[in-house]
């Protein structure tokens, strides 16, 4: 598998510093920070949130082309009793997994059928178009049925502004934001459109809650609460709720539909992995999936965990705050300085793997794993303000490994395919050229 160039910019340099430099060293690559790629020391950071909380500091202004993606009263971007009212909250929505498993299975068969009878199938589309009606039916309540054609104006409108917006230029010279181009034109009209998007699902959901009312429906029993519902019923701000919808909008399908796509590219480039895979599912699950099946496959849950670990979906997790002079490590940290965390060099250092480019889902039994690389894996952040749907991702992953192999018994690259990391655009996540990922599929008997 190519991995070179990223998101050239961010990735492998990212590694490469870190691996060179680390595990503390001070980088000016987004502003002056001190950066770590120490396990423990990562881990403390995350951990102690009231001694390092999230901000981007003076560089804020740097990031105002991108509100209407990011937002900034949300839960990402909120700390103190603020962020502790709104994690509180948004737990709810993920209380329980398994409510999501008919969902999440239906909408992966839907999916996994459209590649049934094409002789080649360029996956990436389609799976953030999975992702996306997974989280709108799970989470939002919704039916985006993206899969089926609809949706089509907003995602362009997404992928469109992501692909400007999220470019490092834009923030490490902001003025170019505000020059005559007709490339800010395209990103602000895209924002625009993706703004008013998210309006419309909120008022989508104020006009169910309505409804819902007048039937005079029994709160108690309720189970299919929408994300966007406890919101309101809670009284928040609706530029906050914006803001959160805007958020797991972005972040509740892009890690999925990232990893997925990688994940599908390492079962190309690793066909002993790919096998076993397979015949774990055809021997754990040999008649019909239940959500109780889905517990004892341990190659599958160690596969989706390489996935994750090769391919961080945040290679380099940004600014946290010193707020009192403090010891990390064997260094005295001033009060006032930046942290970024190296997660990348964390899941690619030989002294915690071995092996780190090799693709071992057997590294993840619990006889093999060590405190260390529990530590140094964090696709999903780690400790108070660790992702609130990192199971509800990791279910997806597995659900949609399962229907894959009991539908298809091999796949391979086409021979225009190619698998590499997005090049010449940026993406929110540490993604791949999906338009290169094109894919034969050979049917089970």
């Amino acid at each position: 598998m190519v991995r070179s160039r990223f998101n050239l910019v961010i990735a492998e340099y990212t590694l490469k510093q870190g691996l060179d430099l680390g595990p503390v060293y001070a980088s000016f690559s987004f502003g002056p920070s001190i950066v770590l790629c120490d396990p423990e020391d990562v881990k403390t950071v995350l951990k102690r949130i009231d001694v390092f909380p999230k901000d981007v500091g003076v560089f804020k202004h740097n990031f105002e082309h991108a509100k209407e993606i990011l937002g900034d009263t949300g839960i990402g971007s909120v700390n103190g009793p603020e962020w502790h009212d709104q994690r509180s909250l948004l737990n709810k929505a993920f209380v329980s997994n398994s409510i999501f498993f008919e969902t999440m299975c239906k909408k992966i068969m839907t999916c996994l059928s459209k590649w049934e009878n094409l002789p080649e199938v360029c996956v990436g589309n389609d799976l953030q178009k999975l992702a996306l009606d997974v989280l709108a039916s799970c989470i939002f309540g919704l039916d985006f049925d993206s899969l089926n054609g609809k949706l089509s104006e907003p995602i362009e409108a997404y992928n469109g502004a992501v692909e400007k917006a999220f470019n490092p230029i834009r923030y490490l010279f902001s003025f170019v934001n505000k020059l005559p181009l007709k490339s800010n034109e395209e990103m602000y009209k895209n924002l625009k459109i993706f703004d008013k998007y998210i309006w419309q699902i909120m008022d989508e959901t104020k006009k169910k809650m309505e409804e819902k009312k007048k039937e005079d429906f029994n709160d108690n029993e309720r189970k299919d609460i929408s994300l966007i519902e406890l919101m309101y019923e809670n009284n928040l701000p609706e530029q906050t709720i914006r803001d959160n919808t805007s958020s797991f909008f972005l972040a509740g399908h892009e890690t999925t539909a990232t990893s997925l796509s990688w994940i599908l590219g390492l079962l190309v480039s690793n066909p002993e992995v790919q096998q076993k895979a397979r015949q774990e599912v055809l021997d754990k699950i040999p008649g019909e999936v239940t959500f109780d099946s889905l517990k004892e496959l341990p190659y599958i849950d160690g596969f989706i965990k390489e996935g994750l670990r090769i391919f961080p979906p945040v290679p380099l997790m940004l600014s946290r705050k010193v707020e009192k002079e403090t010891v990390i490590g064997n260094v005295q940290v001033p009060a006032g300085t930046y942290l970024d965390l190296n997660c990348i060099a964390m899941t690619h250092n030989p002294k915690i793997w071995g092996d780190p480019e090799v693709v071992r889902p057997e590294r993840w039994y619990p006889e093999n794993i060590t405190k260390e690389q529990r530590n140094a894996w964090t696709p999903f952040s780690s400790g108070p303000r660790i992702c609130p749907g990192m199971n509800f991702s990791l279910l997806e992953q597995k659900i949609f490994l399962v229907y894959f192999f009991k539908r298809f018994q091999q796949v391979k690259l086409a021979t225009n395919g190619k698998i590499t990391p997005k090049i010449g655009g940026f993406s929110v996540t540490y993604s791949p050229a999906t338009e290169k990922m094109i894919l034969l599929l050979e049917k089970s008997n």
